[in-house]
């Protein structure tokens, strides 16, 4: 039986904003690095030019990024079942917050990039488990990345896939929107 569900915040909670290929770009990250490891990677001065970058585009999708169709009715569902709701998201704590605040969002558990090792690492997953006081065959991730889908499989919990009906790899369950993700908590389909 589902008692929780963890969220994705970009291109999950809300519509997807970024463009990540234009931003690898402007800072050199390539193909097949996560962006954060490359920034890391950089000489100091460049890793913090690297860095406000990233939080400069985090913050305008924050901002100006439209809720995901959706996603209001199902987190009221949820929360109405007893679910609890955490949100792990790659990005930086003050961009999250702000969508959050900006959507008058609350959940259980809520951790950015400063809380732990991102994904594809499941250390915010297991995070986020233990704040929900929940272990993994009680939860359902829902993603809309390949990051989200390796740290769920890495942390053993099961993730719903957000194709927003252009998938960019294979994975069951994959839904093409929100409205389809209820009925599958709810028959534990997932």
């Amino acid at each position: 039986m589902i008692r929780g569900v963890i969220f994705d915040m970009d291109g999950t909670i809300t519509a997807p904003y970024i463009n990540w290929r234009e931003l690898r770009e402007k800072i050199g990250a390539p193909p097949g690095q996560t962006i954060m490891d490359f920034i890391d990677s950089l000489p100091e001065e460049r890793s913090i030019w690297a860095n406000q970058e990233l939080l400069t585009a985090e913050m305008a999708a924050a901002e100006n990024a439209a809720a995901n169709e959706g996603i209001f009715d199902l987190l009221r569902a949820l929360s109405a079942m007893g679910i609890r709701l955490s949100v792990v998201t790659n990005n930086h704590q003050a961009a999250m917050k702000t969508v959050l605040l900006r959507y008058g969002l609350h959940f259980d558990t809520a951790l950015a990039r400063e809380d732990g090792d991102i994904k594809p690492s499941p250390d915010l997953i297991y995070k986020a488990l233990a704040g929900m006081k929940l272990t993994a065959n009680e939860v359902v991730t829902v993603g809309d990345g390949r990051y989200d889908i390796e740290a769920c499989k890495r942390a053993g919990v099961r993730c719903i896939y957000l194709t927003h009906g252009n998938p960019a790899f294979e994975h069951k369950p994959s839904v093409t929107s929100l409205s389809e993700v209820l009925p599958l908590i709810e028959t534990d389909l997932c």
